[in-house]
């Protein structure tokens, strides 16, 4: 009997079991290495997708920006208009009659306070041409400066509160439409195809409405262009009458009282503004359909038909009461207020650097050159009229169109409560998923 047979058979269990053995590490392995490489794929693929998330998200934010940019003049010009503090600012020039150049040199007369006419002036760029024919009937000197008074703090003002809530509310419609994009392009993935044909989004008539629902929720910012800055400018205006009624141009603030003041003008605003709902979107229906009246789409972009119109009146409804319900959302609130706190900070900023603080020569250093010194003087009190030019000037900053020159948007943009805002919104994926799903 040969040997290897005989060997096989003597032991033919030990050999059963090595056998055994081997094959299922074999299978565990070949088992142990296909879960490997698909826990790889899904992190590739998870990763894909958070890089592609974020990537979507960022341009989101960068288009909000630009968006502003573009509508900011669509907001400031109207409230520059009703409020023309350079007008008065003419006339009370023109009660003074001819200033020559060699009439720079402040007053000697602690009672005269013409010298601020020249500053407010001298410090604003005129926006407005009105003609003199339609002019109101000539005001007194008192009249004049109680009206540039309120004027120049109440348009100011007004600007703070219209440029947060078009930055809101333009980062609320483009990261709830983002998301709508996103959700879109990753539901037709999953459902097989190549990449390009999953950003397709459906067939040409699917995205010839949805293109239409987007421009007409879009078409929405119209109603804080045309409507909301008006309640703005209204709320404002009682509330800087109330606080400034009994300061004077002549008045003498510290920079503490005028803080004060201001923020009790913030406080009145505040208090009336609770809801911001009123002033970024139409609160019943009749309003909606007043919003949409006024922008229409050409026919040769989209042919509305009743078919069309059953389609798209859901999902244009959709859009507006989620919008209401984040507007109205405590979150939406802290986010406003974050946004005007931005604003305030940096208008009170600038008037303190111009007049509460005092520069002088400090000492050589090494090198020999002269060192200028900034200190706040606590003690300084400066006439309200002489703030007022500074307030004045402020305000053309605030309505600057380039981003990079406009210190008020890139302060509010960059807001962390904002950007944490549109991450919410633009994360809230179930309410699309839902929406495909019927």
């Amino acid at each position: 009997m040969p040997v290897l047979p005989s060997f096989l058979h003597r032991h033919r269990r030990k050999v059963a079991t090595a056998i055994g053995v081997a094959a299922a590490s074999y299978y565990i392995f070949r088992l142990v290495k296909s879960k490997f490489f698909e826990i790889g794929s899904q992190l590739s693929a998870n990763l894909t997708s958070r890089e592609n998330l974020r990537r979507r998200f960022e341009q989101n934010q960068q288009d909000a920006t630009f968006t502003v940019a573009a509508l900011l003049s669509s907001v400031t010009d109207p409230i520059i208009s009703e409020l023309p503090v350079e007008v008065i600012t003419d006339e009370l020039q023109a009660k003074r009659g001819p200033v020559s150049r060699s009439s720079n040199t402040p007053s000697q007369s602690g009672d005269d306070v013409n010298t601020e006419t020249t500053s407010i002036a001298s410090s604003t760029i005129t926006i407005i041409d009105v003609d003199a024919e339609t002019q109101q009937p000539k005001r007194t000197k008192k009249q004049l400066w109680n009206d540039l008074k309120i004027m120049a703090v109440t348009r100011a003002m007004s600007l703070i509160y219209a440029i947060a809530l078009l930055i809101f509310f333009t980062r609320l419609q483009l990261n709830m439409l983002g998301r709508q994009n996103y959700v879109k392009s990753v539901k037709a993935m999953s459902e097989g195809g190549d990449r390009e044909v999953a950003l397709d989004q459906g067939t040409v008539e699917d995205q010839l409405i949805q293109n239409e629902v987007n421009r007409r929720y879009l078409t929405f910012s119209w109603w804080l262009l045309t409507r909301g800055w008006v309640k703005i400018v209204s709320n404002v205006r009682e509330a800087t009458e109330t606080v400034f009624e009994s300061v004077t141009p002549r008045t003498e603030l510290g920079f503490d009282d005028l803080r004060s003041l201001i923020m009790r003008v913030r406080e009145l605003v505040d208090f009336k503004n609770e809801n911001y709902l009123e002033i970024l979107l139409p609160t019943t229906k009749e309003g909606e359909e007043f919003v949409l009246l006024n922008n229409p789409c050409s026919e040769r972009e989209f042919q509305a038909t009743p078919t069309r119109e059953l389609v798209m009146a859901p999902m244009l409804q959709a859009l507006l009461d989620e919008s209401k319900d984040l507007i109205e959302s405590p979150n939406a609130k802290e986010v406003i207020s974050g946004l005007v706190t931005e604003g305030f900070k940096l208008l009170l900023n600038s008037v303190q650097m111009k007049y509460f603080f005092i520069v002088y020569e400090g000492a050589q250093d090494e090198d020999q050159s002269q060192q200028n010194i900034i200190e706040l003087e606590e003690q300084r009190k400066v006439r309200l009229a002489s703030i007022l030019a500074g307030i004045t000037q402020q305000s053309h900053e605030m309505v600057a169109v380039n981003d990079r020159a406009n210190a008020y948007l890139s302060a509010m943009n960059c807001l962390p409560e904002l950007r944490n805002f549109s991450a919410i919104v633009y994360s809230n994926f179930a309410v699309d998923w839902r929406t495909m799903a019927v």
